[in-house]
């Protein structure tokens, strides 16, 4: 029989120094352009870039709440780039990502002439997910790591199993310190590495090929997580040991569901979205490789190379798409809409795989026979194509969770013309014409690669001017006293535009003060602990409180703390007795933040009794529907009303006593249960405490005052 893939080629044996010259040409031209479209651009993704901007710069590799420690050390070296840190990390994902390049164009040189490998390099790097190279995150870093991990499973070199092993196994071990998700391609990297020790034992007639293939399915994973560990305490510490890191066994603790069989619902409703989406970006080379899958006689026909590319693919972006979808389902009680989000970005590293594949097809010799069962598997994926058209738009695509099919409008003719060239894609070459991979090759990804652009581009170009944020977080950094970065509270509406200004100020201990849009501030939530607050958006101030500088969109404010008699303060994740709490009724056992309520009233029981002019400070968050509604605080017969955002804020409430009360209470609005979105905690949370403080009031203070910032 003909094999389907006759055309085999080897980048080391037939590569001149002219096409080296072309790709290094593709490549340099690639780099530029990322820096030329990055740099100057305000940050855009929040929370993740501000929590690795903090992790990577302002505080110890150890108390990282993600296991990227590779990636953090590395980042850690734009200290060095003052106020500019942020695009010294875009060149370093520039390099990152055009360095993949490299990798990519010797994966295709396997299957492809050097010209077509440079132009599928290329493309793969000019597509939408090049986004990322703006933002302060690991993914170029750890699309340079799979580059390099194809390369190592599917490169021709004369590497015996077990030394494709070991190699495979460094390169995970490494990846997994960039990002923690490459520890779910650790199986099915396992798997791809015992059959393709199988598959040459065995043309090599070696009896031994089974225990081979399991020695190799072992020793991978063995010294990925070895590096894992052994690297990771070397970087880290002790808290390298842990599997997951902090941040994703707490989400995991905190959204388990009741049962396994809860997941199977909201699994089935994400996977159906993903289906969709990856059918659209890549009907044919996942027709060729169902095809595979149900036809003997294709698997019979195809060659080794073929067979290990197809073989590849397929574990690779079944893994870690469905590794993305169980995610998505466990963490469903964070908001009904969470199923609905499409996070490509988790898997679309392995597309450029799927890209090499259908342009494989271009070297189909003429006459070869309709591909058999072709039918079989294209109807039902032009079924999906035509069910999208419908059903797509109710998912969420955005260009942070995955630019590519974000750029797809299918309510717009461009969108409709995707959806048109892969159906007729499919029905060609399932009926067996030539020129079904020159129209998705030339045709199709072109297509979908310029509305990526557009698309990528539109979004990006929203980040140079800035906003009122980015402004005003700006000229608090450079007018506060570096020594007082620490001392700002940065009070605007949405826990996004806090983290903005947090990014530009660049200290790790400011503080958040989430309000309602365009609500005033009431002097209770003035800090009494801080010294700056910097209001952005139309949130008035209290009365006597005057900024020292109001521009366009921002005030920055001098506090005059509160000369008071701090009593003591006593933070909630310590046991009970310590600092100036006795006890409490209403609270939940302690977390590292501090401790929930889980009653309708919380009592805090002092060791002293209250001063007759008492502040009472708080660190505090509401959950759930509480954020929108008041909790009132009683001491005696004094009770004061107050809101929380969702993190963590100051509040300061003023009380008079009989100078004999040793206990506070609080009232919560609406108890509410996570249990009731699916999680596993039954408690009903209202507000969680951080810290408590109490000081004695010795003489008259109104409100926290003012005043103009001496320079």
């Amino acid at each position: 029989m003909m094999k389907t893939d006759t055309f085999i080629y080897s980048a080391d044996s037939v590569d001149s120094n002219r096409q080296r010259m072309i790709l290094g040409g593709v490549l340099l031209a690639v780099l530029a352009w990322l820096l030329y479209r990055n740099l100057g651009l305000n940050p855009a993704i929040f929370a993740d870039e501000w929590y690795y901007s903090k992790m990577a710069r302002l505080m110890p590799l150890s108390e990282a709440i993600v296991p990227s420690y590779l990636y953090l050390w590395l980042a850690r070296g734009s200290l060095s780039c003052g106020t500019d840190f942020l695009d010294c990390i875009r060149v370093g994902n520039a390099l990152f990502f055009a360095g993949a390049g490299v990798f990519l164009y010797l994966v295709a040189r396997v299957y492809l002439r050097p010209l077509l490998a440079v132009l599928l390099t290329a493309m793969a790097l000019l597509a939408p997910v090049n986004i990322y190279t703006a933002y302060f995150m690991p993914e170029a870093m750890y699309y340079f790591g799979f580059a390099a991990l194809a390369w190592v499973a599917l490169s021709p070199r004369a590497w015996s199993p077990l030394q494709r092993a070991l190699l495979a196994g460094l390169v995970l071990g490494l990846m997994s310190l960039v990002k923690v998700h490459a520890l779910f391609l650790m199986p099915a990297t396992s798997l791809y590495l015992a059959v393709n020790a199988w598959m040459e034992r065995r043309q090599a007639g070696n009896g031994r090929a089974i225990g081979e293939a399991l020695l190799c399915a072992a020793i991978a994973p063995a010294l990925a997580l070895g590096i894992k560990f052994g690297l990771g305490y070397l970087i880290a510490g002790e808290s390298a040991l842990s599997l997951f890191g902090s941040f994703y066994n707490q989400t995991a603790a905190g959204s388990a569901p009741r049962s396994r069989l809860d997941l199977i619902a909201p699994a089935l409703v994400n996977g159906r979205g993903h289906l969709m989406a990856m059918v659209i970006l890549l009907a044919l080379p996942l027709a060729m490789l169902l095809h595979a899958i149900v036809s003997p006689s294709a698997r019979r026909d195809a060659s080794p190379a073929l067979k290990r590319l197809q073989l590849f693919a397929f574990l690779m972006l079944g893994s870690a798409a469905g590794m993305t979808i169980a995610y998505t389902a466990s963490i469903v009680a964070q908001g009904p809409h969470e199923i609905f989000r499409l996070h490509l970005r988790y898997y679309s590293f392995a597309f450029p795989l799927l890209m090499i594949l259908a342009a494989s097809a271009l070297q189909r010799p003429a006459g070869m026979p309709r591909p058999p069962l072709g039918w079989l598997v294209a109807l039902p994926l032009a079924a999906v194509l035509l069910f999208a058209l419908s059903r797509l738009p109710g998912f969420s695509t955005n260009p942070v969770d995955g630019p590519e099919i974000s750029s797809i409008k299918l309510n717009e003719w461009t969108g409709w013309l995707v959806i048109g060239l892969d159906i007729l894609v499919l029905g060609l070459w399932a009926a067996g014409k030539r020129i079904a991979a020159p129209l998705f090759v030339f045709g199709a990804l072109p297509l979908m690669l310029v509305l990526g652009t557009q698309e990528t581009n539109r979004f990006l170009s929203q980040l140079k001017p800035g906003w009122a944020a980015d402004h005003g977080a700006r000229f608090a950094r450079d007018y506060v006293p570096r020594a007082e970065h620490n001392d700002i509270t940065v009070a605007t509406t949405g826990l996004q535009e806090v983290m903005r200004a947090q990014f530009h100020i660049d200290a790790p201990d400011t503080a958040m003060l989430d309000l309602p849009t365009d609500a005033p501030i009431p002097e209770y939530q003035i800090p009494m602990r801080k010294k700056w607050l910097l209001v952005i958006g139309n949130h008035a101030l209290p009365p006597g409180v005057t900024p020292v500088k109001q521009g366009e969109g921002y005030v920055l404010v001098r506090l005059q703390n509160a000369q008071d008699k701090v009593l003591g303060s006593t933070h909630l994740s310590q046991p009970w007795g310590s600092g100036l709490l006795a006890g409490a009724e209403g609270m939940s056992d302690a977390e590292g933040f501090g401790r929930w309520s889980d009653a309708k009233r919380v009592v805090l029981h002092f060791k002293e009794p209250l001063p007759k002019q008492a502040r009472v400070m708080l660190t505090a968050m509401a959950y759930g529907i509480n954020t929108t509604l008041p909790f009132t605080m009683q001491v005696g017969s004094d009770s004061k009303q107050f809101r929380l955002g969702p993190s963590p804020q100051e509040i300061s409430l003023r009380f008079t006593t009989d100078g004999a009360q040793r206990s506070l209470v609080i009232d919560v609005p609406q108890p509410d249960s996570p249990a009731t979105r699916g999680s596993t905690d039954k408690r009903k949370l209202g507000i969680g405490i951080t810290d408590v403080t109490v000081a004695d009031i010795s003489l008259p203070e109104p409100s926290a005052q003012a005043v103009q910032a001496s320079r």
